[in-house]
């Protein structure tokens, strides 16, 4: 679980509990319409927390599909592997990193959306060397797809 999730499940519980102990000081219609909110943010957090996981992971799977689709349409003779960022936030726009089997030194980022699918930039995978010092270190990389 990420420390943003906690920090906002704290906040969810806490809110809820101050309104549940404000309900007790207030008179009866009043007291049942403010229990009555607290149990709704609390039930519909519970049921946000409990699908988000799923959501965000069939996102990703989409978007996975699409680049290895892409990817074998773009690099037909080339074998390679699909790895996610641990973005554990639903997004219209996914974030993955590619590894080319014959390229193993380089990571490849790309950016997909519901209609495009745009490589956005690499790095060298043991050093972390941005492109500009690949480059200047003579290791041209062989996937780069023009934009």
């Amino acid at each position: 679980m990420q420390p943003t999730t906690i920090i906002e499940i704290i906040f969810i519980l806490v809110g809820t509990g101050l309104l549940t102990l404000v309900a007790y000081f207030l008179k009866k219609p009043l007291k049942m319409l403010v229990l009555s909110a607290a149990g709704l943010i609390l039930i519909s957090s519970i049921i946000f927390y409990s699908v988000h996981p799923f959501i965000v992971e069939s996102q990703t799977n989409n978007a996975i599909q699409q680049l290895d689709a892409h990817l074998t349409t773009t690099f037909k003779a080339d074998s390679w592997e699909i790895s996610d960022t641990d973005d554990y936030e639903i997004k219209k726009v996914k974030f993955l990193h590619v590894i080319f089997d014959n390229e193993p030194t380089i990571v490849y980022e790309y950016q997909i959306t519901e209609s495009t699918i745009k490589q956005v930039r690499f790095w060298g995978a043991e050093t972390g060397d941005d492109a500009e010092i690949l480059l200047d270190k003579g290791r041209a990389p062989q996937h780069i797809e023009q934009q």
